[in-house]
């Protein structure tokens, strides 16, 4: 029974309550209107038009795929946020991993700035603030969950945090019972050995991995073929570990690992974008944000390591020849506002081009490749995926194989479409696997916004917001029609022997499990038979069965020479391949005439081959030598493999070379680039008795073109003049040769002569101070006195510092900035430098802040007096400012612009295809606010745009080096100079390198320039090119064209207009990758875009005349008409378009709309071409839009 007392305590707490709710109402209302107030106020309100999430179920009915193929829900939100990669583990549990705190420095910059209640418009584009962003680095962290699928539907019905508090995560990978986890900047090993559900072991197998910006971070680590596990998007690091030998410091590139954390290398080929994938070859593709696919060439970093006296670059190449989208989805708002906007939309069109401007219709956002290596889905075998998550589909191509380059094409069918494409503006797909059954499973990011926030202009920023749903995600796999339902297998609960048998399982999942399995229980207990396993390589025959059992057995040390025999004669070059890769480890086998491996010089595969000129290097005898000198006869020139062979010679260039040189000369005619190098791989060995052996034999050569090239490769590697034992039988070679030798061997041989310092102490005092007068004889041309001043570049002599700038004061300033060039160029000259501008002979203001860095750091006196020295140099003051900027609003000189564009800005930056691609391009800079313009001009260290922060070489010679790295690889770096130039420097010769947060730009415009003179320059700027001049007048085109039998000059008499023409005598001269070269060619041309071709020609005595141009560093084939034009008879033995049956006997001009005679080109050199007589080209130029003639 209840006492009445209770009632009445019920009805006390009644009224209670009702008082409390009805202040709680009050409450809330007030709260409401001092929100909508501070809306008023200072808030910004969320557009009506911004898209909202729909449920998995309503997501799924926007889905558009072809017939027979669907779409499944496995997790959503709330079991799972921001999924970026799946896995399973060998019983086939699913896997999750989650990154949490994307894009949130944006949200929180913004939630600032919204306070103030004014949306920031400044066309321009920036990151968030430092405070922001160290408040989202506290968010920025790593979740895995398993996946539990109680009712074993297919639907996961719970989600185990399995590990948490993990740094960002970008992929998850099965290994030794556990999982790797990817997690900059550390590789964690994860594993739950008491059943529990969690993940007890945490273990870092690496550290020390460069931390950049969130969407930039080392990713996707997956299982190659062989056995290594290979993860990309490094920037590199000091790489420790508790089980690795020493530290390891790796480059900016992607990488490999050994499970256990034993071992980790460098790996070729390396984007910064999400994702990678491998062929069933076992070739690389890596990714882009703008192209669905880009080719690693098949140049592993390991081969390239062991000749460190030759630079081969490491490359890669788009492998799709469109970059066009067809999303059946809705551009997101802001993409669309962002191209109706004025500023921004002209801002990013021209800086970016259309496909990052318009709302949609290109890659902008390509990411995760997947070559499907699986079955189970009916018609994708071999094909490649790709996810675009900003235009919410995945993306398929058909891969065709070249030789040894791999090309992406759209499959053809009627109807434009991608191949899985969505509706839902919120569906964001960001990484593709292949599942136990084959089914493909795709990570859907799913949130309103998945851009890097900082492309979106920051006013709409402002009003959308950047994180709205970073509480959702999902996971979805891709099925079809005859797909049977199947529960995911436990591999782990299978026998050896079973085991055996999923080797060569048609699902991916299965068989690359298998080998992990199997290599894994080895290495806890020896595997001592596998009988059925080593029947069914022999009888196997495709390929990648093959190659699966071929790194199995070689991973349980069962693999001998019967086995590696019948793979080197396998019917598959993939199978062949691997063959040459595992054959290294076993040569013993092979000993000692290596028979199956040296006939495979004569296999009828491209990449066969080149995989043997990259083998054989790890053959240490004669007979290695030997074959690669026949592969290089017979087959050098092909993609690649002059790389490959050189990489395989070490330290023995000299003996190849001497097989070759030895050889005759129609039998070498391929080689003749490859021995060129040879000739640099040696005297960059600086060794006196090699050097003297080669002057010896070059001397033998009797083709003269032939030996001006072989001393052009031995000189070209001497950047200072240095004393080594040459031979006096061979000084005494160089010495007729500067003196009495053909006119092309002379300039070489004499420049020898000086770099190796045989030429006597009185004749190098008379040659300096004849070459210093000449520095300041104003009675010289400029081209002259510049010649005087390079010619010294070499040298390492204090007084010649001293002497040139002595000459500064009076000097022009082309040749100033020579002599700037090579003063800075030394370190020894830099006491030299602050004694010039304690004289006042030099000033201080035309140092750039890299000079003045270099001099800072100097030794403590030298710091010490140029600090003193640049506390005179006063910045620039606010009233200067105002100046520069009120000349903005004054009337402006268009052509004066462009002039002084040319003379300050061109040798670092380009804009409408003038001056040099070394800094950011310009053409599209000046949508920014003109203002800001200006203050970078003034003050350029004041923010340096990513990716061209300068870097500083100090060689082990003296010399100091500063430019924008461009690549780098196992033997060399590669850094961006002013004019265009690209300089290779070994590792070997490199004493120090550190980068610089500050610009290459002098910081002296702001004097050296008026104010009328930058507005002129920005007026320029604003008005883009209609054309780009590939040739008029200037004779820089002969340092251009660098091949060919023929002859270039320039002829000042013959000329349509100008001043000069190009005289081509036959046959032709020609390049097919001249530098800052690659004008593309489309049918709606974007700026710095063309459409049209105009030249002047003009063969009075000729039989025919010819232009040839490049595309992507490639000539057109032979046998098809396309990439040539020709007039009057085609000698050439190449198939061309014909323009008129007659020669030009006098000056023509033509005009052609090149997109409509061969589609889309990027154009990267020209030949042009004589036939049967001279041949003058002038007016060489690209148009946008149809010329007048």
């Amino acid at each position: 029974m209840i006492d009445r007392n209770c009632f009445g305590f019920i009805n006390t707490v009644d009224t209670l309550v009702s008082h409390l709710h009805s202040m709680l109402i009050r409450l809330i209302t007030l709260g409401f209107f001092i929100c909508l107030l501070e809306q008023t106020i200072g808030q910004i309100s969320k557009p009506a038009d911004a898209p909202k999430p729909l449920s998995p179920r309503e997501s799924l009915k926007q889905v558009k795929l072809p017939q027979g193929f669907h779409l499944e829900l496995v997790a959503a939100e709330p079991l799972i946020r921001q999924p970026s990669g799946v896995c399973w583990d060998a019983k086939g549990n699913l896997f999750v991993s989650e990154l949490h705190g994307y894009n949130r420095e944006g949200q929180y910059d913004i939630e600032d700035l919204n306070k103030t209640g004014k949306l920031d418009r400044i066309v321009r584009r920036i990151s968030a603030n430092e405070n922001a962003t160290r408040r989202a680095e506290l968010e920025q962290i790593g979740t895995i969950k398993k996946m539990i699928d109680a009712d074993l539907d297919g639907r996961i019905d719970r989600a185990d945090v399995w590990a948490d508090q993990l740094p960002a995560c970008f992929g998850i990978c099965p290994a030794l019972n556990g999982i790797i986890a990817v997690c900059s900047p550390d590789i964690i090993y994860l594993a739950d050995k008491d059943g529990d559900g969690k993940a007890e072991i945490r273990k870092k197998i690496f550290t020390g991995f460069k931390v950049g910006i969130i969407e930039r971070r080392m990713n996707s680590p997956q299982w190659g073929p062989d056995n290594w596990i290979y993860i990309d998007g490094g920037q590199g690091g000091r790489i420790t570990g508790p089980n690795l030998p020493n530290p390891v410091n790796l480059p900016a590139t992607a990488f490999r690992i050994k499970p256990d954390g034993s071992a980790i290398e460098p790996v070729s080929g390396h984007t910064s974008t999400y994702g990678f994938t491998f062929n069933e070859d076992g070739d690389r593709f890596v990714i882009s944000t703008g192209t669905p696919g880009i080719q690693v060439a098949p140049l592993p970093w390991r081969y390239l390591a062991r000749n460190t006296d030759i630079a081969v670059r490491t490359s890669r190449r788009n492998a799709a020849d469109y970059n066009t989208t067809f999303p059946i989805s809705k551009p997101h708002p802001w993409r669309t506002k962002r191209a109706a906007d004025p500023g921004f939309g002209k801002y990013y069109r021209d800086r970016y081009g259309a496909a990052e401007s318009i709302p949609n219709g290109y890659f902008t956002s390509a990411c995760s490749p997947l070559v499907y290596t699986d079955n189970a889905l009916p018609g994708l075998t071999g094909q490649i995926l790709a996810c675009a998550p900003a235009q919410n589909f995945v993306h398929r191509a058909e891969i065709n194989r070249n030789g040894v380059l791999l090309n992406i094409r759209r499959p053809k069918i009627k109807n434009k479409s991608e191949f899985l494409a969505s509706e839902d503006i919120w569906f964001h797909p960001i990484h593709l696997s292949i599942g136990p059954n084959g089914a493909i499973y795709i990570a859907d990011f799913y949130r309103e916004i998945i851009e890097d926030y900082s492309a979106i202009p920051r006013y709409l920023q402002q009003q959308y917001g950047l994180d709205d749903g970073r509480d959702h995600g999902r996971i979805w796999r891709l099925t079809h029609n005859t797909m049977p339902k199947l529960k995911a297998p436990n591999l782990d609960e299978l026998s050896n022997r079973e085991l055996e048998k999923e080797i060569f399982s048609p699902r991916h999942w299965r068989r690359q499990t298998a080998r992990r399995l199997l290599i894994e229980r080895h290495d806890s207990k020896k595997i001592t038979t596998l009988t059925d396993l080593i029947k069914s390589t022999l009888q196997s025959k495709d390929t990648v069965g093959t190659v699966n059992a071929l790194y199995t057995l070689e991973g349980i040390e069962k693999l001998d020479l019967r086995l590696l025999s019948h793979a080197l004669n396998h019917a598959k070059p993939g199978v062949r391949r691997h063959a040459l890769r595992l054959s290294e480890r076993h040569l013993d086998k092979f000993h000692p005439q290596y028979g199956d491996i040296i006939k495979l010089i004569h296999d009828p595969s491209p990449m066969v081959r080149l995989q043997l000129a990259l083998s054989l290097g790890e053959i240490n005898n004669k007979l290695s030598i030997e074959a690669l000198a026949k592969l290089a006869m017979l087959h050098a020139g092909e993609t690649w493999l002059n790389g490959a062979i050189l990489s395989s010679l070490g330290n023995k260039p000299y003996e190849m070379l001497e097989i070759l040189l030895r050889t005759e000369s129609e039998k070498i005619s391929k080689s003749r680039p490859l021995i060129v190098q040879l000739c640099n791989a040696i005297g960059s060995r600086k060794q006196g008795k090699e050097i003297s052996d080669l002057i010896n034999l070059i001397s033998q050569v009797k083709d003269i073109n032939l030996q001006a090239d072989c001393l052009k490769g031995l000189r070209s590697p001497f950047k200072s003049a240095e004393q080594l034992l040459i031979r006096e039988h061979e000084k005494n070679i160089l010495i007729n040769l500067a003196t009495k030798g053909a006119t092309e061997l002379r300039s070489t041989a004499t420049d020898l002569i000086r770099l190796l310092k045989i030429e006597s102490a009185n004749d190098r005092e008379k040659r300096l101070i004849k070459t210093i007068n000449d520095v300041s004889n104003l009675k010289k041309t400029v081209s002259q006195r510049l010649a005087a001043v390079r010619s010294l570049t070499n040298e390492n002599d204090i007084r010649i510092a001293s002497d040139l700038l002595a000459a500064y004061p009076a000097a022009t300033p082309p040749v100033r900035r020579d002599i700037l060039k090579i003063v800075f160029s030394r370190k020894e000259y830099f006491s030299a430098i602050i004694k010039a501008m304690e004289k006042k002979q030099l000033p201080p203001a035309v140092i750039n802040a890299i000079q003045r860095s270099a001099l800072l750091q100097s030794e403590p006196n030298l710091a010490k007096r140029a600090n003193e020295i640049f506390k005179q140099i006063q910045p620039i003051k606010s009233e200067r400012l105002n100046l520069f900027i009120q000349a903005l609003n004054d009337e402006r000189d268009v052509s004066a612009g462009q002039i002084l564009f040319k003379q300050n800005c061109a040798t670092c930056h380009k804009a409408h295809g003038t001056g040099f691609n070394t800094g950011p391009d310009l053409t599209s800079e000046f949508r920014r606010a003109e203002e800001i313009i200006v203050q970078d001009i003034l003050a350029p260290s004041s923010k340096i745009v990513g990716g061209y922060e300068t870097y500083v070489i100090e060689t082990i010679d003296g010399r100091v080096l500063s430019g924008i790295l461009a690549s780098e690889s196992a033997s060399s770096l590669t850094l961006s100079l002013p004019e265009g130039q690209e300089i290779d420097v070994l590792r070997k010769d490199i004493k120090a390198l550190k980068s610089l947060d500050i610009s290459l730009m002098p910081e002296s415009l702001g004097i050296t320039l008026k104010p009328k003179e930058v507005a002129n320059i920005i007026a320029w700027l604003k008005k883009p090119a209609a054309k780009q001049v590939l040739f008029e007048d200037d004779p820089k085109i002969l340092e251009l064209l660098t091949e060919g039998e023929g002859v270039a000059s320039i002829e000042t008499i013959e000329k349509i207009s100008g001043s000069a023409s190009l005289k081509i005598t036959p046959p032709q001269r020609y390049s097919s990758n001249i530098q800052n070269w690659k004008f593309k060619i489309r049918e709606n041309p974007n700026p710095g875009e063309f459409r049209f071709l105009r030249f002047a020609w003009k063969a009075p005595k000729a039989n025919g005349a010819m232009i040839e141009i490049a595309n992507n560093g490639k000539w057109p084939d032979p046998n098809n008409p396309k990439g040539r034009y020709y007039s009057g008879t085609n000698s050439s033995g190449w198939q061309a378009t014909q323009l008129k049956k007659t020669t030009p006997k006098e000056w023509i001009i033509v005009i052609r709309d090149l997109w409509k005679d061969f589609g889309n080109l990027t154009i990267t050199g020209i030949a042009p071409t004589a036939m049967g007589g001279p041949v003058w080209f002038d007016q060489i130029e690209l148009h946008k839009t149809n010329p007048d003639k």
